[in-house]
C-alpha cells in the first residue's frame, strides 16, 4: 500500500498513459481553454523530461515540483514545443526548482536559450522509452511534437477543446494541413494535446480538422470569386455559416487562408485588395 501511495501522481497531476503524466498550468491562453498541459514524458522508473512547463505563478511551479518529486525516475531536461507565450515559462521562477538543460527547435532557441537544438526525426531515449522528434511547423515555426508507442504529444497541432488557430504572420495554413496529414499517417494510439483532455480517437479528430480547414479554405476562395475584395468583407462571407465566431478571430483566420491561397497562386493582393488570378 505504501508503494502504491508513493507512485500516485501529485494532487494536480493525472496519468494519461504509461510514461505520460500531465500537470495543468494556468496560462493566458485562448478560451475555452484556461490552462496549458505540462507533461512529464518518459520512463516512469527512469529518465524523463518536462514538456511545456509554462509556469508564471509560484503555486503552479510548486505543483509541478511536487509531481517531479513523486516521479521514480531522473529528470533529464525541459522541452518547449514552441515559443508561444502560453507554452514558455518564467525561466527565473522555473530555475528555482529545476536545474536541467532546455531543449527546443532552432526557432524556439531564438526566444529561450536551448542547450540542445532538436531536429526532425531524431530519437529521444528516455530510460526504456524512445520518443521520436517531429518538427511540425504550420501553427508556429519550429513547432515540436513527440511520438512513441504511447501516443503523440501534440503541442498546439491538435486540441482536446476548442480549435487551433493559425496566426497569419508566423503560421502557414498550407504547411499546417501537410503536417496534419503527416501526423494522421503515424496512426497515434492517443493524442496528448497542450489544451484540453487526452484525445482517445485521434483519426476522427484529425479528419475533422482537415475537412473543417479545407471547407473554410473553399469558402474564402468562393468569397473572393464572388467579388469580395476587402479582408473584413471576405471574412464576413467566409464565416456566414458560423455566426458565433469571434469577428476578430474570423478576420485573422481568413487572412491565414488568403495568404495560403496566394502562396498557391490562386489569389493575389495589392494595396489591401484581394482578387483571383
Amino acid at each position: 500500500a505504501e508503494d502504491i501511495a508513493e507512485r500516485l501522481p501529485g494532487r494536480r497531476s493525472i496519468l494519461f498513459a504509461h510514461g505520460v503524466e500531465v500537470v495543468p498550468i494556468k496560462t493566458a491562453t485562448l478560451p475555452p481553454a484556461d490552462h496549458t498541459n505540462c507533461y512529464l514524458v518518459g520512463d516512469p522508473d527512469g529518465e524523463f523530461i518536462i514538456v511545456d512547463p509554462a509556469v508564471r505563478m509560484r503555486e503552479d511551479m510548486e505543483a509541478l515540483a511536487t509531481a517531479v518529486e513523486r516521479h521514480r525516475g531522473e529528470l533529464k531536461a525541459i522541452l518547449f514545443t514552441h515559443s508561444h507565450g502560453d507554452h514558455l515559462a518564467d525561466m527565473s521562477l522555473l530555475r528555482e526548482a529545476f536545474d536541467v538543460p532546455v531543449w527546443g527547435s532552432d526557432y524556439t532557441a531564438k526566444s529561450v536559450p536551448c542547450q540542445r537544438v532538436l531536429t526532425d526525426g531524431e530519437t529521444l531515449t528516455l530510460g526504456r522509452q524512445n520518443w521520436t522528434v517531429l518538427i511540425t511547423p504550420g501553427h508556429h515555426p519550429g513547432h515540436v511534437c513527440l511520438f512513441s508507442e504511447a501516443g503523440l504529444v501534440a503541442g498546439d497541432m491538435l486540441a482536446g477543446i476548442g480549435t487551433i488557430l493559425i496566426p497569419p504572420h508566423t503560421g502557414d495554413m498550407n504547411e499546417y494541413l501537410l503536417q496534419l496529414e503527416r501526423l494522421k499517417a503515424l496512426k497515434p494510439h492517443l493524442v496528448f494535446p497542450s489544451h484540453g483532455p487526452v484525445v482517445a480517437i485521434p483519426d476522427r479528430l484529425i479528419d475533422h480538422y482537415l475537412s473543417h480547414r479545407r471547407a473554410r479554405h473553399a469558402r474564402v476562395l468562393e468569397a473572393v470569386r464572388n467579388g469580395a475584395s476587402q479582408l473584413v468583407k471576405i471574412a464576413e462571407e467566409a464565416y456566414a455559416d458560423t455566426p458565433d465566431a469571434h469577428p476578430g478571430l474570423a478576420v485573422d483566420q481568413t487572412l491565414s487562408h488568403l495568404r495560403a491561397l496566394a502562396a498557391d497562386g490562386t489569389v493575389c493582393e495589392e494595396n489591401g485588395t484581394w482578387r483571383t488570378n
